[in-house]
């Protein structure tokens, strides 16, 4: 017996022990997670009330920097003001300054240290402010696209289910919270709704959306009145001249491609297509007011058939998809030329629509460009020398007044200038188009006089 009883004491000893530690820890987990926290929103629904008992005293000090306040809808501004009343309990006013009132507000104080070493209090929790609930859409509206939507605004989030009882739409459609990004996160604002028809609208027509009384908020609002909110329908957009017209024949081979509309556009692209091969040709849009340009980055091949697509947006947010052709001129067999002065220049000869050679080249600087349009080989030389700049070129051509097609420029001592040289593919000249010797010699020699010449950036 007495060696049982030695063997069984210890083990009374570390039950009791273990229990002790057990409530011990339970407690601390209790100091270190429990908290009071009561809430009361003012008569004023921006400001709401937070009383926060944290059980055990805290550092006041490192308070500040432990808050995060995280609103319904993202980017509102929330502030908040702390007043102590006592070393424990603490009173956080939140002031909501703009945005949808009665929003979701969540507050966060994380690891606030305590007088207790290694405890630290986190609290956690949300209040949704009482708000009235009031219409902020105008009750009368213009210019709304055909195909919607139409946005309605409230002054704070309504109840999605109570909104589609208590709305009459003048067509059948579709209403859906407004959603957006921010900060990587997604977001749905149940102030803002859109209403978009199932079928379009009729342009330039006046509808009507009554909202009744009894309508929800998420704050437990109800709308006490009934709104009436008027809305007209934008005008077509529509296209009212072009620039080929459809289906022109003998179209230029570098030219702008215009549509003009019968209202200010906010956005537009042009699409050009060979039609034959499918292959888009390369070029910006402008838009001016109700134009919009194409300006092509190379020429229109002779005798081919293209196709301009316009996709446009107006100011109303009306749209439109519009199309011409037209097929440009033919060249037959002749000879012609295309200098393009863009991001590279170069020179190519074409027969009829088949590239003869490409050839790199130098245009104009900025203060001296090259000028740009439809031009024709005039006379030609062997070479010049201009005492203006102190050099001079080999195999001219002419093609108006004092510009011309030449070599990179020699110098007096009848050298290539190897620093100009290098510079081929990118403006270095007066304003003439210069090539490399060889070039210049092929071009002299084989285009001849009354040639087209046609020069683009």
């Amino acid at each position: 017996m007495e060696g049982w009883t030695l063997v069984k004491r210890p083990k009374r000893i570390k039950r009791r022990f273990g229990g002790a530690l057990f409530l011990i820890v339970l407690l601390i987990l209790s100091l270190k997670n429990y908290s009071i926290v009561n809430i009361s929103t003012n008569s004023n629904p921006f400001d709401t009330l937070v009383r926060i008992n944290f059980i055990l005293p805290v550092h006041k000090e490192s308070i500040k920097s432990k808050i995060t306040i995280i609103p319904e809808i993202a980017n509102t501004p929330i502030s908040y003001k702390i007043n102590w009343l006592s070393s424990n309990t603490m009173l956080l006013q939140l002031t909501q300054e703009k945005g949808p009132q009665g929003q979701l507000l969540t507050f966060k104080i994380d690891n606030v240290p305590t007088i207790i070493p290694y405890i630290k209090k986190s609290v956690q929790g949300s209040v949704r402010p009482y708000a009235p609930l009031e219409l902020s859409s105008e009750t009368i509206i213009n210019n709304v696209p055909s195909c919607g939507p139409l946005l309605l605004t409230f002054n704070t989030p309504v109840d999605p289910k109570s909104l589609k009882k208590s709305i009459i739409l003048p067509t059948p459609g579709h209403l859906k919270a407004f959603e957006f990004s921010a900060n990587g996160k997604n977001y749905t604002d149940y102030s803002r709704w859109h209403y978009t028809p199932k079928k379009p609208f009729k342009n330039e027509a006046t509808y009507q959306i009554i909202i009744k009384p009894g309508l929800k908020n998420l704050s437990g609002s109800i709308l006490e009145k009934q709104y009436k909110i008027a809305f007209s329908t934008a005008p077509k957009l529509e296209v009212i001249d072009t620039n080929p017209s459809n289906n022109t024949k003998s179209v230029q081979l570098f030219q702008t491609i215009e549509f003009t509309l019968n209202q200010e556009m906010a956005a537009a692209s042009v699409k050009v297509v060979e039609i034959k091969d499918g292959e888009n040709v390369p070029g910006k849009t402008q838009v001016d007011r109700k134009t919009a340009r194409f300006q092509p980055a190379r020429v229109f091949l002779p005798d081919h058939s293209y196709k301009a697509v316009l996709q446009a947006k107006s100011k109303a947010g009306e749209s439109i998809n519009s199309q011409l052709s037209f097929t440009t001129l033919d060249m037959g067999k002749r000879l012609w030329v295309d200098v393009c002065l863009g991001e590279k220049h170069t020179v190519t000869v074409y027969q009829g629509s088949k590239k003869i050679c490409s050839m790199p080249a130098s245009g104009g600087r900025p203060d001296a460009p090259t000028p740009l349009g439809y031009f024709y080989t005039q006379d030609h030389g062997y070479s010049f020398w201009s005492s203006r700049f102190g050099e001079g070129a080999t195999y001219w051509v002419r093609l108006v007044g004092q510009i011309l097609v030449h070599s990179v420029p020699k110098d007096s001592q009848w050298k290539t200038k190897e620093e100009e040289h290098d510079k081929l593919g990118l403006p270095a000249s007066h304003g003439c188009i210069r090539l490399d010797e060889s070039d210049a010699k092929w071009f002299y020699e084989n285009i001849p006089r009354g040639t087209l010449v046609i020069i683009h950036t």
